[in-house]
């Protein structure tokens, strides 16, 4: 199931939430939406670092990936170990999409050398 990847410009409103769950001396202007893989929090800079990679890294996992100012957030907690999740998911798609499109391989008759004609191997 392939999900969408969000860039959120986050309201005041949304940006105190989030400081309250993941500390108040964070810099969060911005929040990266990652479906049901989870989420993170920070600076401009930091989320379209991420933003711009794993939407190359992770094409079986997004289907899309956009920008928005405005998009409603349930969970404010980051989550740290993102990235692991992520890739567990990629392997896991490209496994499925592998399996479903190898084909079986045929397979040539062994050629005999000199020594097995003569001796029988």
């Amino acid at each position: 199931m392939k999900e969408k990847l969000i860039l959120v410009t986050l309201s005041e409103d949304q940006i105190k939430k989030a400081k309250e769950v993941n500390g108040a001396r964070k810099q969060i202007t911005h929040a990266l939406l990652c479906g049901s893989s989870g989420q993170i929090f920070g600076t401009e800079k930091h989320c379209e670092k991420y933003y711009s990679a794993w939407s190359k890294i992770f094409p079986n996992v997004f289907s899309e990936a956009f920008k928005t100012n405005n998009h409603e957030i349930t969970d404010y907690s980051s989550i740290f170990d993102l990235v692991s999740i992520l890739i567990e998911k990629n392997d896991k798609e490209q496994k499925q999409v592998s399996a479903t499109s190898a084909t079986p391989k045929t397979t040539k008759p062994k050629k005999k050398g000199l020594f097995s004609k003569l001796f029988g191997g």
